[in-house]
């Protein structure tokens, strides 16, 4: 059975094996050299200070709102899908004022600045790169961080099935991502990149405080223990990523998702200009036939959530995925459509 889900996704298995060790113990001068080659790693993938910790990209959500929202703050949250509205409901328990903006697609950057005006000040503005329940990618971020720092407020990102499969530009304040997706690992870390100081008064739990986390590139030194075995594996999974380019590796799942789309004859979710490189999602009449067809055929994929959880199916394309797998796909969705 291969899996071509949202994530976790179908791991190589060269990463696989990465992890089949005995876990060295953290504070061992043997691990602090893996975690060295890691962060090393991680900030060649993306700018600022990078963070790991035990946990999945929901954790690293939840931290970036606590770290960098304090309650009665106000935030514009952008939703355009469910994790949008996870995002406004992650806001929302740290007791900010959540103004949600519920969009289609992706405002423009001159849509944000017009919102932006009518609504006056806010500390932040909240929004999800990848929107995993729709295959929509927030494309041009760069001009819409001008945006936002032109009002004043730091930009948070979800970007958990996105980085580094999808493009992000440099100096985002706060992206939040995980390693179970396009970072192309097991489940088990939630990472963080930090471009801003970390803002919160008080009310951070002790095991999401980021302030614990800003000397460990320097002191290779966890505040508590992390997910060492996941880390084994984003050892290797970063060195085949960055040996690829990172260019590239965003290149190869864009040429997969083209020929899905290609193939594939039900109606796409995301129009094509926002479509992302890593989550697909289509209409579909009969979903449960549909995952119950490619099953049989040998894969596992994904229904949609929310309230199109019974009208979507979605096909991830990370990880050990080959082309054939895609065509494959392909035609075992479109026999369902003809029934």
């Amino acid at each position: 059975m291969k899996y071509l889900t949202p994530g976790p996704i179908q791991l190589p298995d060269f990463v696989l094996k990465a992890a089949y060790r005995q876990p060295a113990f953290h504070r061992s001068e043997e691990f602090r050299q893996t975690l060295k080659s890691v962060l090393e790693k991680m900030s060649r993938v993306y700018g600022g200070i990078p963070v790991i910790m035990p946990g999945t990209g929901t954790l690293a959500v939840d931290t970036m709102v606590y770290n960098y929202v304090n309650p009665g703050e106000r935030v514009l949250a952008v939703i355009f899908g469910e994790f949008g509205r996870r995002l406004a409901a992650s806001l929302r328990s740290r007791g900010a004022e959540v103004v949600e903006w519920e969009v289609e697609a992706p405002p423009a950057p001159d849509e944000l600045d017009d919102k932006l005006r009518r609504i006056g000040p806010v500390t932040a503005v909240a929004l999800v790169h990848n929107e995993t329940s729709m295959g929509i990618a927030y494309k041009g971020l760069a001009k819409v961080a001008d945006v936002a720092k032109s009002h004043g407020a730091l930009l948070l990102v979800d970007s958990v099935s996105g980085m580094p499969a999808e493009p992000l530009p440099p100096g985002i304040d706060v992206v939040a991502t995980a390693s179970h997706k396009a970072f192309m690992a097991p489940p088990g870390a939630a990472i963080l990149y930090l471009n801003a100081e970390p803002r919160a008064k008080s009310g951070v739990p002790p095991a999401m405080d980021l302030r614990g986390y800003l000397k460990v590139p320097s002191t290779l030194d966890t505040p508590y223990t992390p997910p060492i075995s996941v880390i084994y594996s984003l050892e290797a999974s970063l060195e085949y990523i960055l040996g690829l380019g990172l260019e590239r590796y965003a290149e190869i799942h864009k040429e997969r998702m083209d020929l899905l789309y290609g193939n594939v004859k039900l109606g796409a979710v995301p129009r094509p200009q926002h479509r992302s490189n890593t989550v697909a999602a289509f209409y579909c009449d009969d979903v449960k036939s549909a995952l119950k067809a490619l099953r049989e055929a040998g894969y596992v994929a994904s229904a949609g959530m929310g309230h199109l959880k019974d009208r979507v199916v979605r096909i991830g394309v990370m990880g050990d995925v080959t082309r054939d797998d895609i065509i494959k796909v392909a035609e075992v969705l479109n026999n369902v459509a003809r029934r």
